[in-house]
């Protein structure tokens, strides 16, 4: 299928990536950057959709357990709304946005233990204290209504062939499926981490269980996901495939999309371009519409606004770059 949009970013849901296409010699290449968000990352779609619903069945609080982003649009919400929010984070993990938690009136917890442990310890906060746990897995039916809103803005501009998502929990990439269900059936492309990810496991039938986590690919590390079911179906339902990559990947892939778009996102979220490269190679298919979602930003809200103009400022002077990068 031929691309169906030829402009650079023009204020939709989807920025075109015209560089980048030259680069990789791949046509029809569009970004949904979730750092356009308020606390900029693809959390605040879910976030929202759970303070909304602890309103509506009468709480007062919400708890999450949280490496970073989650909390962060957690805590933006719940103040929003009038909420108290308690987020309860790995007391060993890099936690950088957790000065941004306690800004917006969020009690932080430091927990001792893995990310799983400390999200089961907010598990049994928010059962204890009567209070809304919005915690991956426990209301899975949210987390998708509020993730099939990627699907519904994609569908309003372009009709997909292929679809790239990082994987950790395989929540976002079951939620925009569902969002695709009756509607259209692009192949669901899962990219994260080679070291440490059970939906990548599961997928190769690898029985090694290999961890090794690190400040990149800490957004992906997930011995337990917890949606792992619904982002197995997915794959499976719409002929879809997992990839997995090491650090050094998603650096260059990073700084390939800084050169080529202008955004500056997580390396862990830059990943989905080498799940592009790689599906390109395996399938042997270079045109059609493949989105990339960008799943935040570097620095969170501050970068929301880097998309704008990128494309025409950086041009196609840095081509030879971008493809010394890649």
């Amino acid at each position: 299928m031929d691309a169906e949009k030829n402009s650079d970013d023009d204020g939709g849901s989807l920025i075109r990536a015209p560089l980048l296409e030259e680069t990789l010699g791949i046509e029809g290449i569009y970004i949904d950057y979730e750092g356009r968000n308020p606390t900029g990352t693809h959390k605040d779609r879910i976030a929202r959709a759970h303070v909304e619903k602890a309103l509506e069945e009468g709480y007062s609080a919400i708890t999450v357990g949280t490496c970073g982003n989650y909390g962060v649009a957690i805590a933006y919400y719940a103040r929003l709304y009038g909420l108290k929010a308690f987020v309860f984070v790995p007391a060993g993990y890099t936690l950088e946005r957790a000065s941004e938690m306690k800004a917006l009136g969020a009690e932080v917890i430091p927990w001792p233990g893995t990310y799983e442990e400390v999200v089961a310890e907010s598990r049994r906060f928010a059962l204890a204290n009567g209070i809304y746990d919005a915690n991956p897995g426990s209301r899975p039916e949210v987390d998708y209504a509020g993730y099939s809103s990627i699907a519904e803005a994609i569908l309003s501009e372009v009709k997909p062939d292929a679809v790239f998502v990082p994987v950790g929990n395989g929540t976002t990439l079951a939620g925009i499926w569902h969002g695709f269900r009756g509607k259209a059936k692009p192949r669901m492309i899962g990219v994260t981490t080679a070291f440490g990810n059970q939906l990548l496991w599961e997928f190769y039938g690898d029985q090694r269980r290999e961890i090794a986590e690190t400040p990149v690919n800490e957004p992906l590390v997930s011995e337990i996901s917890f949606d792992l079911d619904e982002a197995m179906k997915a794959i499976k339902e719409s002929n879809g495939y997992v990839f997995g990559f090491a650090d050094d990947t998603a650096r260059r892939c990073a700084e390939l999309l800084r050169f080529t778009t202008g955004l500056s996102v997580l390396p862990a979220s830059a990943l989905t371009v080498a799940g592009l490269i790689k599906f390109v190679r395996k399938f042997g298919i270079s045109k059609g519409n493949f989105v990339l979602v960008l799943t935040g930003g570097v620095h969170g809200g501050e970068s929301a606004s880097a998309y704008g103009g990128a494309l025409s400022y950086y041009g196609w002077k840095n081509s030879a770059r971008a493809c010394a990068v890649l």
